[in-house]
């Protein structure tokens, strides 16, 4: 199974994934001409891709799903709820289970400020893999579906001290560390550190994701982690705006 990072960050999100000869993408928050840049650049074929998954409706995950839809003709497969400009939008639900060729795919509730966010536990033939950033807290659900993945994709949105020293009016700073805020380095870091020491967890690798522009860093990741993680999970930072190219990250598991 091959996948990567198209970006992740404050200012736009997308993961796309293979899926046999197809593909896939998880949000778009990239201008249409920005994300087939990034998706040319890093060896998949632009007009392969044949659904688009939209976790909520925040513009660094949504803002280029619609002109993607239409300028390829795809479905999206969105929150029933949900309501967008979309060539074809498939209303899908939480837990509840969609099977797409060989992808076979469960949304989950997000504790996030964005109504009806959702995220995805999918399955590629006998790999599974699950997303958890834009998220205040980590649910038994979450765990359940992470510890049963060999893939994760997790927020490291930002650091405690990053955040509490900055420019940010105290109302934001609350936003972001409520339970429907983001997860912080030390979130991060006690989830994985749990998961760790759970003997049924089956996670092979870890990317840190959607680092805040104004609130961490790599080096406030590295430092924190090198700190306070126990665990054994080898992980990579994802930077801010960063595509994962083949020759780095892009993976086959």
């Amino acid at each position: 199974m091959r996948y990567a990072v198209i970006g992740s960050g404050s200012s736009a999100n997308s993961y796309i994934f293979e899926v046999g000869k197809d593909l896939f993408v998880i949000d778009n928050g990239f201008s249409l001409k920005e994300f087939k840049l990034r998706v040319n650049k890093l060896g998949f074929k632009y007009t392969d891709i044949r659904a688009v998954f939209l976790t909520h409706t925040h513009s660094d995950h949504s803002k280029g799903v619609g002109p993607l839809s239409r300028d390829l003709e795809i479905p999206v497969y969105a929150h029933k709820n949900i309501k967008g400009d979309f060539y074809i939008h498939k209303p899908i639900e939480p837990f509840k289970h969609y099977v797409i060729n060989e992808l076979n795919i469960m949304p989950f509730d997000l504790s996030h400020d964005a109504k009806d966010s959702i995220s995805f536990y999918f399955k590629i033939l006998e790999k599974r893999v699950t997303i958890i950033t834009d998220t205040g807290m980590i649910t038994p659900q979450m765990y359940n579906l992470a510890k049963r993945s060999h893939l994760l994709f997790l927020e490291a949105n930002y650091c405690d001290k990053l955040l509490k020293s900055g420019p940010y009016p105290d109302f934001l700073k609350r936003r972001i560390q409520s339970n429907v805020g983001h997860l912080s380095n030390i979130s991060a870091i006690n989830f994985l550190n749990d998961l760790t020491s759970d003997d049924n967890c089956c996670i092979s690798y870890v990317y840190l994701c959607h680092l805040s522009k104004n609130n961490n860093s790599i080096e406030a990741v590295e430092r924190d982690f090198s700190e306070l993680y126990t665990g054994e999970i080898p992980y990579r930072i994802c930077n801010r705006d960063e595509s994962v190219s083949c020759d780095e990250a892009l993976g086959l598991i």
